[in-house]
């Protein structure tokens, strides 16, 4: 089995920016917000960049946040990420997080301009997608992939792949303001 490459945090920056183009949106104006260093237990990092994202008729201010760390993501990383967008003077927030995550996390991002995403390898997200049969993988994957955070009926996470022209399930987070989407 092939070992897959470190996901520092200018990989994960380049990652993020492809999929974003991926899906269909357009990323300008970009610059470093935060680099941080996570301490232990989480051993990892926090990188943050500031830019606007743009689709079809619309654009938006955004701070993306590219959280990489040892366990699943909790409510208080994403309050935080709510206190560093208002800080950055952003209409919304992006966590790509290369961890599971909590389904208090999910429950925090709801009423705010958030989109969360997962980043995981692509082995993984080939043998979940039904792309193909599990465990044969064609040259063209790439080593990371993201996905969507969304709930399964349950109320537990649910991870779908960011597929080419799927801008919308990041659109939709980011369009609504939060009072309307607490009334929708």
């Amino acid at each position: 089995m092939l070992e897959l490459p470190d996901l520092t945090p200018e990989h994960f920056e380049i990652l993020v920016m492809r999929e974003l183009r991926k899906v269909g949106l357009e990323i300008s104006e970009l610059r470093i917000h935060r680099r941080t260093m996570l301490p232990e237990p989480d051993e990892g990092y926090l990188l943050e960049v500031k830019g606007v994202v743009r689709g079809a008729g619309w654009e938006r201010r955004v701070l993306i946040a590219c959280r990489r760390q040892q366990r699943p993501i909790v409510a208080a990383e994403v309050e935080l990420l709510k206190d560093h967008v208002k800080e950055a003077d952003a209409e919304g927030g992006l966590l790509f997080g290369a961890a599971d995550f909590e389904p208090d996390a999910l429950t925090t991002a709801e009423d705010t301009a958030l989109a969360l995403l997962r980043v995981t390898d692509g082995r993984t997200a080939f043998d979940t997608s039904g792309w193909g049969t599990p465990g044969h993988y064609p040259a063209w994957l790439p080593a990371y992939c993201a996905q969507s955070v969304t709930r399964d009926p349950l109320g537990q996470p649910r991870y779908e792949l960011l597929e080419s022209g799927q801008g919308g399930v990041i659109v939709e987070r980011l369009r609504i303001p939060p009072k309307e989407r607490r009334n929708a």
